[in-house]
């Protein structure tokens, strides 16, 4: 296993990881929003879910 330390956005760099392995599947955590919260997600999460190469899976904590 490598790990690395990110300098840039944190979307830019997993997306950046996700292409270089060639992943199949992201899992991403999603945090408790309140009910008008829940129509908009994070910016990092927006990032992922709309540029992510593969499926992308939001779970709650």
């Amino acid at each position: 296993m490598v790990q690395e330390v990110g300098r840039g956005e944190p979307s830019e760099e997993l997306l950046r990881v996700v292409e270089e392995t060639n992943a199949a599947l992201v899992v991403i955590g999603l945090r408790h929003r309140a009910p008008v919260g829940k129509l908009l997600l994070g910016s990092t999460a927006r990032q992922i879910l709309l540029d992510a190469p593969c499926p992308v899976l939001g779970v709650k904590p």
